[in-house]
Formats: C-alpha cells, sequence, structure tokens
C-alpha cells in the first residue's frame, strides 16, 4: 500500500485543519496585536505561579510559530484520513481523549521525578500526532511513506523511529515538549495494544490468581456428611455447634 494523503481529504479531516487554522489565527491576534496574555493563560505551566486547572486542555489547541503549525497540519493531513478510514468517528474521538490523558499524566510524572523541570511550558497538539503516526505505523506496517517527499520508508519503521527520537530529545533536552512527545507515543502504543500489551496483562493476571489462591488457602472446607443424611452433599440441619453446613 502506498502513502500519499490516504483515502482523500475528508470531511473531518477539513473541519479539523480549518478549526486549528481558525484558533491559530485568533491566538495570533490576541497575543501579537491585542497584546493579550493568551499563551500565559492557556499554554500547560505544570507547578508555575501561572498555572490554571484548564491549562492541560487548552494547551493543545495552541501553537508556535507559523512554520511549526504548518508541519503540524501537514501531519493531519497525511495521517488523519488514514486513520479515520480504520476507526469509527466515536473511537477517534476515545483515542484523542486516551491521548489526551495518557500524556498529562507522563508529563507530570515526569516533573514529580524531576526528569523535568517545574518551570517548563508545553503546548501544541504533537502528541496527538506521535500517537496518529504510531496506530499507522502498527497496524499498517507495510505502507510506505515518502520522508520529505523522496525517501520512501516503511510505517513501521516511522512508528518505532519516532519512539526511539522522542526518548533521545527527552534525554538531551529534559523539556515538557519532549516529554509531552514521548507521552504520546506511549498512550499510542497502548491503545494499538488494546490498553495493555498481552505479557503485561498475563503478567498481571497471574499476580492476580496467586492472591486469589492465597486468600482461599485461609478457609477451611467442612463436609456437610450428605451421604448418611440422604440430603444434597454440603447441607445439614443447625446442630449444637451454631454453624450450617
Amino acid at each position: 500500500m502506498g502513502g500519499g494523503a490516504g483515502p482523500g481529504f475528508t470531511p473531518l479531516s477539513k473541519m479539523v485543519l480549518s478549526t486549528l487554522l481558525a484558533l491559530y489565527i485568533l491566538q495570533l491576534i490576541c497575543q501579537n496585536m491585542l497584546q493579550l496574555p493568551v499563551v500565559q493563560v492557556l499554554a500547560w505551566q505544570p507547578f508555575r505561579g501561572g498555572f490554571q486547572p484548564w491549562q492541560p486542555i487548552t494547551a493543545w489547541f495552541l501553537n508556535g510559530t507559523p512554520l511549526h503549525a504548518f508541519f503540524d497540519w501537514l501531519f493531519l493531513f497525511f495521517l488523519l484520513p488514514i486513520v479515520e478510514s480504520m476507526y469509527t468517528r466515536q473511537r477517534l474521538i476515545r483515542m484523542a481523549v486516551t491521548t489526551l490523558i495518557g500524556s498529562v499524566l507522563f508529563g507530570l510524572v515526569m516533573v514529580l521525578l524531576k526528569v523535568v523541570p517545574t518551570q517548563t511550558m508545553w503546548l501544541g497538539p504533537e502528541p496527538w500526532l506521535t500517537a496518529l503516526v504510531v496506530v499507522v505505523g502498527l497496524t499498517r506496517p507495510n505502507m510506505v511513506f515518502y520522508l520529505m517527499f523522496v525517501l520512501p520508508i516503511r510505517a513501521s519503521w516511522m512508528a518505532w523511529g519516532s519512539g526511539l527520537m522522542a526518548l533521545l530529545y527527552l534525554l538531551y533536552t529534559r523539556d515538557m515538549n519532549s516529554a509531552m512527545w514521548l507521552g504520546g507515543w506511549i498512550s499510542g502504543y497502548v491503545w494499538v495494544q488494546g490498553g495493555m500489551p498481552k505479557s503485561l496483562k498475563k503478567a498481571y493476571l497471574r499476580h492476580k490468581a496467586k492472591q486469589v489462591e492465597k486468600r482461599l488457602s485461609t478457609f477451611d472446607v467442612l463436609e456437610g456428611g450428605a451421604e448418611n443424611t440422604g440430603k444434597p452433599r454440603g447441607w445439614n440441619p443447625p446442630g449444637d455447634d451454631g454453624n450450617i453446613h
């Protein structure tokens, strides 16, 4: 299967791209012409003095330089129609929410572990774009994309390569952008795996089974003596011991 722009410029991709373009124009007008502190109020600033509870959500709809925004929209133009052909719109919304929650939680963990300084700030849709790359790459591994419109590369290589680059950038820059990028990759991978990798799911189920066996071992099994009474096994009328078997 070839790369290209997927199955076409769909109504959903048109709506998403036009909405992001309108929001970006509004952001630039308010920030640069009206001198309103849009980025300071809406971008996510974890544990900084300007933190507000809505920032982990509103930060996704902001963007940086026009060139940065253009490449984000270009990624959406190529990837969103492909993913839309695989999932219903409801599943796409669940995927977006899963990526948002997973990336924010991962970013918080990185801040709490002091991998990322608390003074950093984040904005932009990059975590969701990374999740789209993972979904396309791991579900359609043989699809071919043309990197920089010239170099052919398999979708699976793009998926794993983007994860490696996200990790390297986090280790190199140690900022919130790289942490959210890696959080988006992990969220996309978890989504493709159906919530939890099979190896981890088996290990978790084995652990739960051992816990149940340990709890059951504390109980005593009392035989009811059904052979002598003619009643169903496990039943005896109340006796002097006050127990019902």
